[in-house]
């Protein structure tokens, strides 16, 4: 391809990507097929609604009449669709048979609570991060509103959008536009996953840089440009638990737009030590911006702000004293659960189907066993602070 122009070269690579990637997702998702999830065993839904397996068994039995009890597979197991899930959950709190903790959705005058996650690094897994914490969050009873900031749109694949086929799909950007902003409701998605909404990103968010450099020149009557997300987001504030931005590896102005929105934050991080000292420059370039935002809400505060160590391996000496160094500086700050790494979470990205989509029985039941544990105590601590934001003992 010599005398050719580097863009040209580099526009035939996208093409050639593009239409590969394209018969990739039409071979494993036809263009008339849906995403769909597996049901989940009974000891699965017990553990997801905050009930043990004997009381469990005795409300399937008690209340048969009124509540979803599942279909049995092989005469003696019993397996529940995630809506089911949700409609015991409700039927449940209803009657009084579980509590705030098991119900778990915010209650009146309780404020929806946003989370940015975020490092200017990547390869940290923010994305995986953000799609794990979203899918067991909701299966735990929580309304989630997943919002996609990275124009390269890893999280809206996961959840069966491909923005590349949908040009016209509204995105993030269409938000926090300068030009014509579309109400939030006008842009949110239901995904095929019950109790999870999307804002699906696209190429256009680069759009937002460009409009928001010029707004410094030309002034304007317009909103801000931290202010936006928060302002669209306060349109939807009673539909939603928890919203969820997952960003790009830059600190942009639409990544700070969702920072100045949310109330708390998770940074992703492996345990190596070059990945340590980028944090540190990181957050000190962070630090110094938000101090220049807050200058314009003197009241802007975090409800937390917690450092996620991913792509563990527990074998991994180098790793462990990593992990220990940063627990000694920065204490309580970073998380007990190490998210770790996984072929079964390599996998699953690779066919769009994160843990919670994939049958066990097609993972060694001890590579899944771990991973599921260590997901599931991440979402232990989101939730203790969550709990603690809104004033719950």
């Amino acid at each position: 391809m010599s005398g050719i122009r580097g863009s040209q070269r580099l526009e035939n690579y996208a093409s050639k990507l593009i239409k590969s990637l394209q018969d990739h997702t039409a071979e494993i998702f036809p263009p008339d097929a849906q995403k769909t999830l597996r049901s989940y065993s009974m000891k699965e839904v017990g553990d997801l609604i905050g009930v043990n397996p004997n009381t469990f068994r005795h409300y399937i039995k008690t209340y048969a009449d009124h509540m979803p009890t599942g279909k049995l597979v092989n005469g003696n197991r019993r397996y529940f669709t995630a809506e089911e899930m949700q409609e015991i959950r409700e039927f449940l709190w209803k009657e009084g048979r579980i509590g705030i903790k098991e119900y778990r959705r915010r209650q009146p005058g309780e404020e929806m609570k946003a989370i940015t996650v975020f490092n200017l690094k990547g390869g940290v897994s923010k994305t995986s991060s953000t799609v794990h914490l979203a899918e067991i969050l909701a299966l735990r009873g929580y309304r989630v509103l997943a919002v996609d900031l990275d124009a390269q749109a890893s999280l809206t694949n996961l959840f069966g959008l491909t923005p590349e086929a949908m040009p016209d799909m509204p995105s993030s950007y269409n938000v926090i536009s300068y030009k014509n902003p579309l109400p939030v409701r006008d842009v949110i998605r239901k995904t095929y996953f019950p109790g999870i909404d999307i804002i699906p990103a696209s190429m256009d968010i680069i759009e937002f840089e460009y409009e928001t450099a010029l707004s410094f020149r030309d002034g304007g009557t317009s909103s801000p440009f931290h202010s936006r997300m928060a302002e669209g987001l306060s349109q939807v504030r009673d539909d939603y638990d928890i919203v969820l931005f997952d960003t790009p590896p830059q600190l942009s102005f639409a990544v700070i737009s969702a920072l100045f929105a949310s109330s708390g934050m998770i940074i992703p991080l492996t345990a190596s030590m070059l990945d340590v000292m980028s944090l540190s420059t990181f957050m000190t370039m962070a630090a110094e911006l938000m101090a220049v935002v807050e200058e314009q809400d003197q009241d802007k505060t975090y409800d937390f702000i917690r450092f996620m160590i991913t792509r563990y391996e527990t074998g991994d000496q180098p790793q462990l004293q990593v992990a220990s160094f940063m627990r000694t500086v920065l204490g309580d700050a970073v998380m007990n659960n190490e998210f770790l790494k996984s072929t079964a979470i390599g996998d699953a990205a690779n066919t769009k189907q994160p843990l919670f989509e994939v049958e066990p029985r097609d993972i060694t039941k001890s590579t899944y066993d771990r991973v599921m544990a260590s997901i599931s105590g991440m979402a232990d601590e989101v939730e203790a602070d969550l709990r603690k934001a809104w004033g719950r003992t």
